[in-house]
């Protein structure tokens, strides 16, 4: 019979195997919402690249944009933790 929609996709996504690349990229979306937030139009010059080892890599263009991130770095992991908890993203590292 008919199911809904909401039953479907969470099954199809742990059958594909790819529920934790699509939870990676959540994360990422997250982060770059809260550096929208903290930043303002300088969030444009940084993205979450990937996580590995629960670390959230981050690309930004300068030092001065990857500074202030690591000065906020206490209140983007509890926003990110707030919403994939506390085990899920540990550490900021950032690329140049």
């Amino acid at each position: 019979m008919w199911q809904p929609l909401s039953n479907l996709i969470p099954q199809s996504i742990n059958k594909a195997g790819i529920s934790k690349q699509i939870s990676d990229a959540m994360v990422c979306d997250e982060f770059s919402q809260i550096a929208k937030h903290i930043l303002g139009t300088a969030a444009d010059h940084c993205r979450a690249v990937y996580i590995k080892d629960r670390c959230l890599w981050v690309a930004a263009l300068s030092s001065v944009v990857s500074n202030e991130l690591k000065l906020y770095e206490g209140d983007i992991l509890k926003g990110l933790a707030d919403k994939f908890g506390k085990e899920r993203v540990v550490e900021l590292r950032f690329m140049s």
